[in-house]
């Protein structure tokens, strides 16, 4: 006769010692995968942000170095936005290149009136120009009176910084960096580990936590990057480093923690 012998099966125990420990490891590769999904988004947004820096440098080139306007008339009292121009034209006219993966609510200027004019066009974006090198003319010209070699340390200045604001362009003047013209948590990205995507003149792209942006040394105007003539050479007590220590407490919270 052959000999049968009954099968064991788990024990309660053991059963839940198999669910502990997988829990365990669930637990340990959670934040790992969030991180390299997270990881990946911010290379798509660093990816992004060079390709409209490309149009950008692409579009001064056609127009002889002159930088794009922010903004530009279209009908008496109406007027569209360089990034409906941009993605009009065929510049970037993929709209997923205008926003970064990682920003929850992108937005744009269509529909809102700017100093009595009205925006007829806009992408919801994550990029805007850095208002303090483009002037803000709304003219029925094509491009900026100022010419990219009126930037004076390209490598250094901000051109497109990423943006949690509506705006076509963005500044760091004291108002907006406290907040004034808008609702918590602010105007500027946060959503990189409490940084944001920064292009800059030269076309390289980085990822720099808003306080940095000023301090020690201001990336947004550096004095005066720009002077009225590009012809004429900035003078060389303009090229005075300087910094804003008083950020840190004009910014919200999720600036320094970001949380």
């Amino acid at each position: 006769m052959i000999r049968r012998v009954p099968s064991r099966g788990f024990t309660v125990v053991e059963l839940l010692v198999v669910i502990a420990v997988t829990a365990v490891l669930l637990t340990l590769a959670v934040p790992l995968i969030l991180k390299a999904r997270n990881s990946a988004r911010q290379a798509v947004c660093l990816s992004n942000n060079r390709q409209v820096l490309v149009a950008i440098n692409a579009f001064s080139a056609e127009n002889q170095s002159r930088l794009p306007e922010a903004r530009t008339l279209t009908e008496p009292g109406e007027y569209v936005t360089w990034r409906r121009r941009f993605f009009e034209t065929g510049a970037i006219p993929m709209v997923d290149v205008w926003q970064c993966p990682l920003h929850k609510n992108p937005q744009g200027e269509a529909g809102y009136t700017n100093d009595g004019l009205r925006c007829t066009g806009d992408i919801a974006s994550s990029y805007a120009l850095n208002g303090h090198v483009l002037w803000r003319i709304k003219g029925t010209d094509r491009e900026a009176i100022l010419a990219d070699t009126a930037i004076r340390r390209p490598s250094h200045t901000v051109l497109l910084p990423e943006t949690n604001y509506f705006s076509a362009h963005l500044t760091a003047s004291p108002p907006m960096v406290a907040n004034y013209y808008g609702a918590q948590p602010g105007p500027y990205s946060y959503w990189h580990s409490g940084g944001g995507v920064y292009g800059f003149q030269d076309g390289h792209v980085e990822v720099i936590n808003f306080l940095d942006t000023g301090s020690p040394d201001c990336r947004w105007h550096n004095g005066q990057d720009l002077t009225d003539d590009p012809f004429v050479p900035q003078p060389r007590s303009e090229y005075r480093a300087h910094d804003h220590p008083d950020w840190e407490y004009l910014v919200p919270k999720i600036y320094l923690t970001g949380g």
